[in-house]
């Protein structure tokens, strides 16, 4: 429940997070989360600097401090996780992470340091599990945060194409760094007496993120082969690969239970197909090969399957698993534990919309939580800035506009394009320096 007493730089770094797309609902276990995350003077700063990624010049002039004050608390803060700093051609800019997938996961991707972490999780808990406001927040955008990851050898290849992008594999293959932290769901139930028994040190970060925690001791630096052997190890617990729901750059992948993860709890909340982004495939049973023995039921984090009647008159008792189509997430987990090939993983009718990379979604994301005037007006600091992103919130609100902003035209063509132009102009900018 909010209260309206003031918590002075707090109270500013909330207003500061409801500015992006995802925000947090400001209630007295949030504020207790960020005065163990943050000093009040840190709120005070952070609740200044811009949406967008930023250097060092532009938070000393948002802050009005001298440059080599301002990268010292930049720094600070990049340290324990609070901004991620990035590293391009000699440059570091820095940006402020989302709660999640950002700072509140990567504050219990290490065991131990200055905060107490059972403090830390028990109020983590609360705040997700119990309150739940900010899960079913977070599981309530028609582009989702998060998207499932077929499991590859549950595909029949011969007969459908498997796009770079949708495969685990591919992105480890490809990230120019990789790290592996200390699964922030399971940690956080472990101090609350409620994780179960699947491997701890198996989250997978990749690129810019990775690079930013590892360097600050989140994430522990592993090359593709090993990383590979992880992924093996999660598929061996049944385990959902649940990532960054972009084509390029995907910054991480979760290896998921049903039972601690945070996505999939909050799914289970809701249709689970609408609140996370599914696989292009979806199960689908061989009647006649299913034998009733519970598998897949037991192992499907989404409760997607269910057991009936097989109704035959000389079994009355036999049984045979069936599927809720709206439920699937498309991961393949299901397929993983059948040992009498009664389940297949064929393409969906519809292909989903994976965005390009995170600007096409936060855009997209923005548009539909009526924000998008945020990011045209970052860090409003003049009063013709903060005047022209009012006006502008406005018009979005107009059934007609945000309609047409939210069709799948401009989501999946539109922007695209716009996307594509400006990763040229950047190359164009490079190959001319």
């Amino acid at each position: 429940m909010a209260h309206n007493t003031s918590r002075g730089g707090y109270d500013k770094l909330v207003e500061r997070l409801n500015k992006f797309p995802q925000g947090v609902p400001p209630s007295d276990t949030l504020f207790q989360i960020l005065r163990l995350l943050f000093s009040e003077e840190e709120a005070k700063l952070v609740s200044l600097l811009p949406i967008k990624p930023f250097s060092v010049k532009t938070a000393a002039k948002a802050w009005k401090k001298p440059q080599d004050e301002t990268k010292e608390i930049l720094d600070e803060l990049a340290s324990r996780a609070l901004l991620v700093d990035l590293e391009r051609d000699g440059k570091t800019t820095y940006t402020l992470p989302p709660p999640m997938a950002g700072f509140f996961e990567f504050s219990m991707m290490r065991i131990g340091g200055k905060i107490d972490q059972k403090v830390l999780a028990e109020l983590f808990y609360q705040y997700m599990n119990v309150e739940d406001d900010f899960i079913i927040a977070l599981m309530s955008y028609e582009t989702p945060i998060g998207r499932t990851f077929v499991q590859e050898e549950q595909i029949k290849e011969t007969s459908v194409e498997v796009l770079g992008y949708e495969r685990a594999t591919e992105v480890i293959k490809t990230a120019s760094h990789i790290g592996i932290g200390t699964c922030y769901c399971r940690h956080k139930m472990e101090h609350v007496g409620k994780n179960c028994d699947a491997p701890m040190e198996i989250c997978m970060t990749f690129n810019g993120t990775a690079s930013s925690l590892i360097k600050h001791g989140y994430a522990k630096e592993v090359d593709a082969e090993e990383c590979l052997r992880l992924l093996d190890v999660a598929k061996e617990h049944n385990l959902v690969q649940f990532g960054d729901n972009v084509q390029q750059e995907v910054a991480f992948i979760c290896n998921c239970c049903g039972c601690c993860c945070e996505a999939l709890v909050g799914a289970r909340k809701r249709i689970p197909s609408q609140a996370i982004a599914t696989s292009n495939f979806i199960c689908d049973i061989i009647t006649e090969h299913c034998t009733g023995c519970m598998k897949c039921v037991d192992v499907c984090p989404v409760e997607a399957l269910r057991m009936v009647s097989k109704n035959d008159p000389h079994k009355p008792k036999a049984k045979v698993a069936v599927l809720t189509e709206e439920y699937c997430i498309g991961c393949g987990v299901c397929k993983n534990v059948c040992n009498f090939d009664a389940i297949e993983m064929l393409p969906r009718d519809k292909r989903v919309l994976t965005p390009v990379n995170m600007a096409h979604r936060v855009v997209l994301e923005a548009i539909e939580k009526n924000k998008l005037q945020n990011l045209f007006f970052d860090n409003q600091a003049h009063f013709s800035h903060r005047a022209m992103a009012s006006i502008l919130g406005v018009i979005l609100k107009l059934s007609p506009i945000k309609q047409l902003l939210a069709s799948e035209q401009v989501k999946s063509k539109y922007l695209v394009k716009l996307i594509e132009r400006n990763n040229q102009k950047i190359i164009n900018s490079h190959v001319k320096n």
